[in-house]
């Protein structure tokens, strides 16, 4: 979509078929792209189906070509479905060291710190991935809290917010704000509606005119209620201030998702504006495959060959990639 001068093109998210929230950004001063990676998992007790395989080669050869095109890449925070791991894994990744290298090959990335407001698997993942680039960026920057300047362009970064509730055994993700010509774009990933009354008030206070937020995961048992009513509390509030929100990731993996967003909706019609799932904001059609993944080897049942790669155990999956042709 055209927001005056910035371009806002979801490239990969759970309404079009993956773990994911990449983003790209164009303005007239620089191309970023946010979070580029896409994944796939474990659920129901079954592995992913080749559908849904096939969408992640897909989607990671465009996200890749987007992110070699692009000026900046921005990692919000280190979990995989957010940033390339740098080892081989076929089973949910298809990823390797020496494709990190090549996207990440000359940019400038800005990213979240590794060493401080951190849990312990993302400082590890964090310090992997800083080893893994190093040698091949141009420049690598710790983002927590600092604006950057592209000509006209602005680059505003949060500070650190939780992976969810206060105090999230998850640790911290990083927003950020683009700002150019008096229009404002805000990329809010992972913050689970958001749960956190600071980083609602931290959303409302960068006044969007576009914002994408990372819903809450109502499909996990443990995912409290009085959480979920606080995620749905902050998302009427976002809906009835901010024209455009765009509302996808965790929230997108549970069938009742849009049942469970229609309050929200209301709100937002009542204020005038618009909520959305990134699939639409791509004009793209919603294809949540994870949710129905059920459905998917019912009434497309894999081949035996596909069907045996799922029997192997774990080693042999994340080093074979899964026949999917």
């Amino acid at each position: 979509m055209i927001l005056g001068d910035i371009e806002i093109a979801p490239l990969a998210a759970e309404s079009m078929g993956l773990r994911s929230m990449c983003t790209k950004v164009v303005t007239p001063d620089l191309t970023i792209v946010f979070d580029p990676s896409a994944a796939l998992s474990m659920r129901y007790g079954l592995e992913p189906h080749p559908v849904e395989y096939r969408q992640l080669e897909r989607s990671l050869q465009s996200i890749f070509v987007e992110a070699r095109k692009a000026d900046v890449i921005s990692i919000s925070h280190y979990h995989y479905d957010h940033v390339r791991p740098g080892f081989t894994n076929f089973r949910y990744n298809f990823s390797s060291q020496e494709e990190l290298q090549r996207m990440f090959e000359g940019k400038t990335v800005l990213a979240k710190d590794n060493r401080e407001n951190i849990n312990a698997s993302q400082r590890r993942r964090g310090y992997y991935f800083e080893r893994d680039i190093k040698t091949v960026t141009d420049d690598i920057r710790w983002a927590d809290n600092q604006s950057y300047t592209f000509g006209t362009t602005t680059v505003s970064f949060s500070p650190p917010l939780p992976h969810g509730p206060s105090a999230s055994e998850l640790g911290y993700v990083l927003a950020t704000a683009v700002s150019c010509h008096g229009k404002r774009f805000l990329f809010v990933p992972d913050v689970q509606g958001p749960v956190d009354r600071d980083s609602l008030s931290y959303c409302l206070s960068e006044g969007p005119d576009v914002a994408i937020v990372g819903g809450p995961p109502i499909y996990l048992s443990q995912f409290q209620e009085s959480h979920r009513q606080t995620a749905l509390y902050s998302l009427v509030r976002m809906a009835s201030a901010i024209p455009l929100l765009v509302i996808d990731h965790h929230l997108i993996r549970s069938a009742d998702w849009e049942e469970w967003l229609a309050p929200v909706k209301d709100a937002s019609i009542r204020a005038g504006n618009r909520v959305m799932t990134m699939a639409e904001l791509a004009s793209a059609e919603i294809t949540c495959s994870e949710t129905n993944r059920k459905e998917l080897y019912s009434n497309q049942p894999p081949d035996e060959q596909f069907m045996t790669w799922v029997a192997s155990d774990d080693e042999y999956k994340e080093q074979n990639r899964p026949p999917i042709d």
